[in-house]
């Protein structure tokens, strides 16, 4: 009966394990990178593409703040008929009579100006639109280091779920040759039994590790927006031993970051565009200066020539052509202390920028700090891992030689293949550390996690 069940689980996990195997299609037969992976994210993640947008419409406003140099050009028309007592356009004299009356007109303004604020709040769209595309990279890293996160996740639980198959294979050889000692009169029942209860352990445990698997698929899955029916296979990594690379240095970092990652250019022009809000509130202390002209004509059914007929519309609009030419000047003087809480506001809010700006910087430079001292640390305990792996593997031969001469128990050889799968885990977590934090002290340099070509075929 238990070797039925151990049978049906080990089932279960062999399905799952095929799931997973054969989620990856003609396109990625060869497997996806985690650069591939980033890259598609970026180009499939709608809050990128909403942050895309967002762009756009921050070039719009530039064009509209262009705008606000040209010329103000209207048209204005009027036709009615006047009523009961009013003043006669041909005579300038009150009249009861009714009469049509129509007009036209063409108003030209300019202005000349407003206490430059104009000139600042081009400057702050064009800051507005270079915060907007940075903005936009700073979303793309952010949804490339989740990626790139549940990429190594996954990679992760699938050496787990292949450590899970082998201790369960180790297990199943020991329960064998212990079935066949225990017929011999070599070992006791009791030692069998304790096998079995370590191999139907090891089952679960597999089951465990291939439902870990599966949910971290589905993560990354819905990172890169594909539904679950969709395909996906990721490359395994190489198990050969780390490259010797020189220790990143942090001040050599802090200067690469400072001109590559858009955090740093992003503060910058927060800044700065806090200043020009300030400067534009400032220039409601001024007077604006505006060129105005002016063209109107009107036709009145009251115009007769010397026949007594109504004059054509035409000579009555030539005929009673005006214009007007001038300069207009308007100078605030109070307001209800409005203007003055406004440039007060943009003084705090600009203090608070700085503030904020500071935080974010000290903020980077310890992240910086922490990802040097984090690769350097993943390849010294890689190497050490690494050894110990080497250690545990003699040490299980020689504890299987061991036992199979029956000169130590059962539960010394059990001891000995768990301290050898965790010495094969811990290699595992230490190597795939290093590749996580090889690509954050990459980032730091470049300033990007998405690289431009793609590896997948």
């Amino acid at each position: 009966m238990m070797n039925a069940q151990i049978t049906i689980k080990r089932g279960f996990s062999l399905f799952l394990l095929v799931f997973l195997i054969s989620s990856g299609n003609l396109q990625a037969q060869s497997g996806w990178t985690v650069d591939d992976c980033m890259r598609y994210a970026v180009e499939q993640n709608y809050r990128i593409r909403n942050s895309r947008l967002d762009t756009r419409i921050a070039g719009e406003d530039l064009t509209a703040a262009y705008g606000d140099s040209l010329p103000s050009v209207s048209t204005t028309g009027a036709l009615g008929k006047r009523l009961g007592r009013s003043v006669d356009p041909k005579t300038n004299l009150y009249t009861s009579s009714s009469f049509l009356e129509s007009t036209v007109g063409l108003n030209v303004s300019l202005p000349v100006f407003d206490g430059f604020t104009r000139v600042n709040r081009l400057q702050f769209r064009k800051l507005n639109r270079q915060l907007s595309g940075l903005t936009e990279k700073i979303e793309e890293n952010r949804i490339a280091f989740e990626v790139m996160d549940a990429f190594f996740r996954l990679r992760f639980d699938e050496k787990m779920y292949r450590l899970a198959v082998e201790q369960r294979k180790l297990s199943e050889r020991y329960h064998g040759q212990m079935l066949e000692y225990v017929e011999l009169g070599m070992r006791s029942p009791s030692d069998l039994q304790e096998v079995k209860a370590r191999l139907q352990s090891d089952v679960y445990q597999e089951t465990v590790k291939a439902n870990s698997c599966r949910f971290s698929l589905l993560a990354l899955k819905e990172l890169l927006n594909m539904r679950n029916a969709d395909t996906l296979a990721i490359l395994p990594d190489k198990e050969n031993e780390l490259p010797a690379l020189p220790a990143p240095d942090s001040n050599e970092l802090y200067a690469a970051s400072e001109t590559s990652l858009p955090e740093f250019r992003a503060m910058e022009l927060r800044e700065r565009a806090s200043r020009k809000s300030l400067a534009i509130a400032s220039g409601a202390f001024s007077p604006s200066v505006k060129a105005e002209f002016s063209l109107y004509s009107g036709y009145y059914d009251t115009e007769r020539n010397e026949s007594g007929g109504i004059v054509p519309i035409k000579e009555q609009l030539k005929n009673n052509m005006n214009k007007y030419i001038g300069v207009s000047v308007s100078l605030p003087l109070f307001s209800g202390f409005s203007r003055l809480t406004g440039v007060r506001k943009e003084r705090f809010r600009l203090r608070q920028i700085q503030n904020e700006n500071e935080q974010q910087r000290i903020g980077l430079y310890k992240e910086i700090d922490d990802a040097c001292l984090s690769l350097r640390a993943s390849i010294e305990e890689h190497r050490q891992a690494l050894e110990q792996l080497r250690s545990s593997s003699i040490t299980l031969r020689e504890s299987e030689e061991k036992w199979e001469e029956g000169m130590i128990s059962v539960f010394e050889l059990m001891e000995k293949r768990n301290l050898y799968i965790m010495a094969k885990a811990e290699l595992s977590r230490t190597r795939l550390q290093y590749e996580l934090k090889k690509k954050l002290v990459e980032f730091y340099r470049t300033g990007s996690f998405v690289t431009s070509e793609s590896t997948r075929k």
